[in-house]
């Protein structure tokens, strides 16, 4: 009978590691080679195994159908040899029945994807609220990042990739509700964090920063909020979402109902306030940018000024959005700094998504409009290269604030 330390424990979610004996074996110098695949597949298939079809498909499926047998008998024989070198057990590892390979059932493994899997099964069957979050609880501890993100490019990998993000999700959004409903804020804070730091783009943030809230973490919340948002416009080159809208909303509420000194409160804001961008226009978020806009639409019949809202779009030479992800990056890029330097202090801007900048401009005409736009395209020139295009659109906000709403 074998011993804990007789299991082979194969670690697929994060990184490929696999563990004999306490100490990590290291399966010959490329991880990614053939053989170390087939064993993974074999592996992933737990007890159903895969047939000798579908395991050569999801392995050679641009080569020769005679230069694929040969290739995968070769492969085949070469890799219990490297697994004893490896300093693993004398066994055949993978074993073939009526055309399906399977583990070897004389090797004990324990593989932690497919234990993820039995308790995410088993959860899901559950009808005890406190048993099936622990369940959960304990799946969500076995899931370290993707599966085998070496080799995130093969189909395979996609394949199961997808089923198993579907499961995390399920997982997160089941003991996230419950520990919120608990009130373990701690643990619900934990498991959204782990969310969002594995998938930063399913905007498990929002789910963070309400638990920062319901601790009374209130500046902690507000940081990771204005941290989100800038991931999301510069790095995503996406609009916030309305889900990101309705927390600021719910966080601001609480904000403001926090109590706190003055002193302090004008120590954070100054602390926002960079000293470099003093003499530049004023770049915020979406959110403060639509603060922003209300504050003027209420001002503007008091103070007699006009405001002019501007939307700028970068374009290709024929007038259409960029689709190289790299040049539009750039190009966008190049459109912030332009749009910084060119406004003046008192404009406000804020990125609306990668290829687009929203402007709001003070004291301005319908003809200085044209003039601005002139000059934030021989800046971006000047910046990016000749080859930048530009186009724009603006609209008076005293003509948007007196145009009829839609119900």
């Amino acid at each position: 009978m074998s011993t804990t330390e007789d299991i082979i424990e194969v670690n697929m979610l994060g990184n490929f590691v696999v563990r004999y004996q306490g100490k990590e074996v290291v399966l010959g110098r490329n991880t990614t080679s053939k053989f170390v695949q087939i064993l993974q597949i074999v592996w992933l298939s737990g007890k159903d195994g895969i047939s000798k079809e579908l395991l050569i498909k999801s392995l050679y499926d641009v080569e020769s159908q005679a230069n694929i047998n040969n290739s995968f008998n070769n492969v085949i024989y070469q890799m219990r040899r490297q697994m004893i070198k490896a300093g693993l057990p004398d066994r055949n590892y993978i074993k073939k029945k009526g055309g399906v390979f399977y583990t070897d059932e004389n090797i004990d493994i324990k593989v932690d994807v497919l234990d993820f899997k039995e308790l995410c099964y088993q959860a899901e069957k559950e009808t005890d609220e406190e048993k099936k979050y622990d369940m959960y609880m304990e799946a969500l501890a076995l899931y370290k990042g993707d599966l085998l993100p070496d080799l995130n490019t093969e189909i395979w990998v996609i394949t199961e990739s997808a089923q198993l993000e579907k499961m995390f999700k399920e997982a997160v959004s089941y003991a996230g509700a419950y520990a919120r409903k608990d009130k373990s804020y701690d643990i619900m804070y934990r498991i959204y964090t782990k969310a969002a730091e594995i998938h930063p783009d399913q905007y498990w943030q929002v789910d963070q920063i309400d638990a920062l809230i319901l601790m009374g973490y209130f500046k902690e919340a507000n940081s990771l909020y204005d941290k989100t948002v800038r991931f999301y416009s510069d790095e995503m080159g996406i609009p916030i979402s309305e889900k990101m809208l309705e927390c600021y909303e719910r966080m601001s509420e609480k904000i403001v109902n926090e109590p706190g000194k003055i002193t302090e409160i004008q120590s954070d804001i100054r602390q926002k306030n960079r000293p470099e961008e003093k003499d530049l226009a004023y770049n915020c978020s979406y959110p403060g940018f639509i603060d922003a806009y209300h504050v003027l639409c209420r001002n503007m019949e008091r103070s007699g000024y006009s405001v002019f809202m501007m939307l700028c779009t970068i374009v290709d030479y024929e007038g259409k959005v960029i689709q190289n992800e790299e040049k539009l990056k750039q190009r966008s890029e190049a459109l912030k700094k332009a749009i910084a330097v060119t406004l003046r202090q008192g404009d406000t801007y804020t990125k609306y998504s990668e290829s687009q900048y929203l402007i709001l401009l003070v004291g301005t005409s319908q003809e200085d409009c044209e003039i601005i736009y002139k000059r934030l395209v021989n800046k971006l020139k000047e910046i990016a290269g000749t080859r930048v295009e530009l186009k724009y659109n603006v609209v008076s906000l005293a003509e948007l604030e007196q145009s009829p709403r839609k119900k």
